[in-house]
């Protein structure tokens, strides 16, 4: 019979993963694993490493990066980007805005949850009759991996 692994097992396999990941020595590993809402995301990784966020473009009105409505960016747990999954361009400015999105799903994940409350977020550019150019409004959604192919 196969040996499953107890809950702590796994939890720091996580945190060599971690410091794989980042290149953690063990003073910065044990500096990061002090803070106890790394601790708590470490307890509740699986939404971290089973889902990413979906940002799809709801409204879009002469975007200089060409984004139209339905484009989409998929956004790792890492917070970047999934490579092949966005539009060619990139634009600094909608990534830029899309922080507080990132933050507030991180959120969610570290509460055991996939939903937040405020989940769209306008680019910096005002758009055309406010003395822009243009203008997009993105919204963001926690989807499975295996949903999207991943």
């Amino acid at each position: 019979m196969e040996k499953k692994d107890t809950d702590a097992e796994k939890i720091e396999r996580r945190w060599r993963k971690i410091q794989q990941h980042l290149g953690f020595d063990e003073q910065e590993l044990a500096t990061f694993r002090s803070k106890p809402s790394h601790v708590k995301a470490m307890e509740r990784a699986p939404k971290f490493s089973t889902h990413v966020m979906r940002v799809e473009i709801v409204e879009a009105e002469h975007c200089g990066a060409g984004y139209k409505v339905g484009d989409t960016f998929l956004v790792d747990g890492d917070g970047c980007l999934v490579p092949g999954q966005s539009p060619p361009r990139i634009c600094v400015a909608a990534m830029w805005s899309l922080k507080p999105l990132v933050d507030r799903m991180w959120e969610a994940f570290l509460n055991d949850t996939t939903e937040i409350l405020h989940d769209s977020i306008h680019c910096p550019d005002v758009g055309v009759d406010k003395g822009g150019a243009g203008r997009i409004l993105m919204r963001i959604r926690a989807v499975p991996k295996k949903d999207v192919g991943l």
